[in-house]
């Protein structure tokens, strides 16, 4: 038998890293390019459409091999993390000039669906998810951690029940999941797109897991972060860690303050209502026009978007702190010039809350400074604004936001000072500083740039002092910079000159200072590039150090934006500001559907009033087909929903009683994949909301009874209206 052909050191360097990343195609830094091998070349070239050569013969066979410039691998990487592929980034970690053999190497970071932070792949009006799930022996318990690493967010819950856990899953829609080895996804449509990842290593035990919180949270115990007496959570959010840690490179100590889950503030809506209301997706899976958020979302931001995504998943289910954001709405609803100077300051605004975030994870390039620096010069610009004599003490939210406004003038400053207006996004070829930054930096700048001036002023020098008009500077590879003088020539040699080489008709000769001048030229260029790349790495620790801070003004300018937002909206298309009562109870004057008014156009939709009470809280609505029944239905749990969250609502006069839950099962549906016909779905789905319903809860049904004979289902729709209206009184 033929022994097995010795690999070459590149490959047995590159297989001995791919073994650790199975999973993941390997970027093997080459150079100025990224290699991908064997497989991994035969993936990228089909998905990314680039060339696939080969490289040697390895057992008789070519190498497939492909790759990508170093300086364009972004783009490229972001193609594969939207095709569902992992990207692990091998980096050369010595420099190749300095090392002997071959070049050390290490993966740097390792990119999934679920961790990345660059912009390409992300939504800028939505959060990016990733979510971990771990449970019990008892397969009913569970708890499902849920995290944005592009914004630090996470929070988290424990199920009693599967079913719930599910429709949790479901309705945050991370993007990436980790789950035990013993459980699957279920075969719902919406998960379809979610890249899972089965957790090969053992769950953390609670003590471990518990030190690990603490150290990255930095905290003294967990107690803190609101999960005494929640073990299987606490695990979960160190295994969460763990995998960020193991994609990341590096501790992950930049995640917010973990708060469990609080559903007792908040209106509870789960995947099925806002899917069958149209709050995000049309029903036909299509985002953006016919969703409720198309229609209301007029914020400016990505902050303001993705803090609007939130309310519209989790409104208040508590009057004050809607009360307090219908007067900040107010504020701008009232004054059209306030709001469209609002808008126009925050339009100048990135995307303060991932830029800080990136800054902070050591993944921010320097384009991302500039953008933070212009994020920054709006702020002074913005607190004029806002504290106009007209609006103060017209709003608690506003006042409070005044009180707290930091101006972050220190850090505008020094990015004012810094760096140039378009820095190139390497940060190791130098061109990053303005001049005056650094006093050493502007000299290795002027020996860089005014070198050959610098030469030159020095043989007029020399000249000068020695007497010698003919004196030539001349340069090659061998000595370097020389002066020469012809042999022709008698004259007595300055003392200083030092000779370097003799020719048939001249001879050639150095100088200390010559010397010297040569060596800070020709190192000047090395010496400015090694030294901006540590003057940037200084930029970024002390941006990194301001974190706090600029969540604090990130925080700030999402409000500002999301009541604005609702501001515009509710000015936009004649919408009214609602009233609470603690009572169950609901009256509704012109009423209209939002998104099917913005569709057809005011004059085309007619309004309608709906009036329930106490003891007279349930409506049965009948018509003829296409008489607009689901209409009303659907308008009635939109316009609660929306007057939750702080909102003008459609109508010409709307008095709400707060709910605590929203329910809507609306038309038909089925679920064949898991053997379920339409009138199993619709059973399943009434079943649960009457089981989960309260006193307090909205319930809409449409066509109750569908998919059975006539009588049976008319039987089953008499049963669930007693069943409801007896509970209710």
């Amino acid at each position: 038998m033929d022994a097995m052909p010795k690999l070459t050191p590149m490959f047995e360097q590159y297989q001995r890293i791919k073994s650790q990343y199975p999973d993941a195609l390997l970027f093997y830094r080459m150079g100025d390019f990224y290699e991908l091998f064997f497989e991994d070349a035969q993936v990228a070239s089909r998905e990314l459409q680039i060339a696939l050569t080969s490289r040697n013969k390895l057992q008789g066979q070519d190498v497939p091999m492909c790759g990508v410039p170093w300086h364009a691998s972004r783009s490229y990487i972001a193609q594969l993390i939207d095709k569902g592929y992992v990207v692990a980034v091998c980096e050369q970690i010595e420099d190749p000039k300095a090392s002997k053999g071959l070049v050390a190497r290490k993966v740097t970071q390792v990119i999934t669906p679920g961790t990345v932070l660059d912009d390409s792949n992300l939504e800028a009006s939505s959060h990016n998810f990733l979510g971990c799930i771990v449970r019990e022996d008892d397969p009913q318990n569970h708890a499902f951690v849920w995290a944005d690493l592009s914004t630090g967010q996470w929070t988290g819950a424990e199920f009693t029940k599967a079913e719930d856990l599910w429709q949790w899953v479901a309705k945050m829609n991370p993007r990436e999941i980790l789950l035990p080895q013993n459980l699957v996804l279920p075969n719902y449509a919406c998960f379809n797109h979610v890249h899972v990842v089965q957790q090969r290593s053992p769950l953390p035990s609670l003590a471990r897991a518990q030190e690990t919180l603490c150290a990255v949270q930095h905290v003294h115990s967990v107690d803190v972060l609101g999960l005494n007496k929640k073990p299987l959570l606490t695990r979960a959010c160190a295994a969460l860690i763990k995998y960020f840690e193991q994609t990341q490179q590096c501790t992950i100590d930049q995640l917010e303050p973990f708060q469990p889950l609080n559903l007792s503030r908040r209106m509870l809506l789960d995947d099925i209502t806002e899917r069958n209301l149209e709050i995000f997706v049309t029903l036909n899976g299509q985002k953006g026009k016919g969703t409720l958020r198309a229609v209301i979302d007029k914020t400016v931001t990505p902050m303001g978007a993705r803090l609007l995504e939130e309310m519209l998943h989790h409104p208040w289910r508590e009057q004050q702190p809607i009360l307090e954001i219908q007067e900040a709405v107010a504020v701008f609803a009232n004054d059209d010039n306030l709001r469209s100077n609002l808008r126009s300051i925050l339009k100048k605004s990135f995307d303060l809350e991932r830029l800080t975030q990136r800054i902070a994870l050591n993944r921010a390039i320097p384009k991302d400074f500039i953008a933070l620096r212009q994020t920054l010069a709006i702020l002074p610009e913005l607190f004029v604004l806002l504290t106009q004599q007209d609006f103060l003490n017209t709003s608690v939210l506003l006042d409070s936001i005044v009180a707290k406004w930091d101006d972050l003038e220190s850090l505008r400053t020094l990015l004012n000072q810094a760096l140039v207006a378009e820095p190139p996004n390497n940060i190791t070829e130098g061109g990053l500083f303005l001049p005056g930054y650094n006093a050493e930096l502007d000299a290795l700048l002027d020996m860089a740039e005014h070198g050959e001036q610098k030469l030159q002023a020095l043989l007029e020098q020399e000249k000068t002092n020695t007497g010698i008009a003919k004196l030539k500077l001349g340069y090659n590879r061998v000595f370097g910079y020389y002066y020469e003088i012809s042999k022709a020539r008698d004259t007595q040699l300055p003392a200083h000159f030092i000779r370097r080489q003799s020719l048939a008709n001249s001879e050639r000769f150095t100088t200390e200072e010559l010397k010297t001048l040569e060596e800070n030229i020709l190192t000047a260029a090395d010496k400015r590039k090694s030294l901006e790349y540590q003057l940037f790495l200084n930029l970024r620790e002390t941006l990194a150090a301001a974190r706090e801070r600029l969540l604090t003004m990130s925080e700030i300018l999402a409000n500002l934006d999301y009541w604005q937002g609702l501001a515009e909206a509710g000015r936009l298309y004649n919408w009214c500001m609602p009233t609470f009562s603690n009572c169950a109870e609901l009256e509704l004057i012109g009423a209209r559907h939002p998104v099917v008014e913005c569709s057809i156009g005011s004059s085309n939709f007619v309004p309608n009033d709906l009036c329930l009470r106490p003891k007279h809280n349930f409506c049965l609505l009948t018509g003829p087909n296409m008489a607009g029944k689901s209409t009303i239905l659907r308008q009635t749990a939109l316009i609660c929903l929306l007057a939750q969250i702080g909102s003008m609502v459609p109508a010409q006069k709307a008095h709400i009683g707060l709910i605590d839950r929203l329910f809507s099962r609306v038309g038909s549906s089925d679920n064949l994949a898991q053997g379920e016909s339409t009138f199993m779905v619709e059973m399943t789905e009434t079943a649960r909301i009457l089981r989960q319903a309260s006193k307090n809860s909205l319930v809409i049904l449409d066509e109750i009874g569908r998919g059975t004979s006539t009588y049976d289902g008319v039987a089953l729709a008499w049963a669930i209206v007693e069943y409801m209206v007896k509970r209710q009184c």
